[in-house]
């Protein structure tokens, strides 16, 4: 099995081979020469074409400074959790697109346990733009995605 590529195993699969190695080695050697790991820009850039949304569309929809999007989208910036939130609702992404642009870009995926995680992904499912999502926290009392001067 060493010599599959990375990208032809599937996670449960790489999950299964780090618990029966005996060895790190054995696991590392699995992914030496192969795809690099996943780019915060490129997935986001994916997602938007997927999408059909222009980095205008996202950029009004979302509220964030021009500037800091085109640093996002040329890798020069990583942005927070909330940041990556509002980009994704105003794709608007799926559930799995924006858990996976949040754990690429090291923010952690949504988890339904947590009450404001669960929210956000309600709103996801439900298609809410980032405005509706936004309503939503702040009607339950949770942390908002934005501060109330940006609508």
């Amino acid at each position: 099995m060493k010599n599959q590529r990375k990208s032809s195993l599937t996670t449960s699969q790489l999950l299964s081979i780090i618990k029966k190695s005996g060895q790190f080695s054995e696991i590392t050697e699995s992914f030496h020469d192969h795809e690099e790991e996943p780019v915060f820009c490129h997935y986001l850039y994916d997602i938007m074409e997927k999408h059909h949304a222009s980095a205008k569309d996202v950029i009004s929809r979302c509220g964030i400074e021009r500037s800091y999007f085109y640093h996002i989208l040329s890798g020069q910036k990583t942005p927070g959790r909330n940041i990556i939130l509002r980009i994704c609702l105003s794709i608007p992404a799926t559930l799995t697109e924006t858990n996976q642009l949040l754990r690429i870009g090291q923010q952690g995926s949504l988890y339904p346990k947590v009450r404001r995680d669960a929210a956000i992904i309600f709103s996801i499912e439900k298609k809410y733009t980032m405005q509706q999502a936004n309503d939503l926290l702040l009607k339950i009392k949770e942390l908002p995605l934005y501060k109330e001067e940006f609508s």
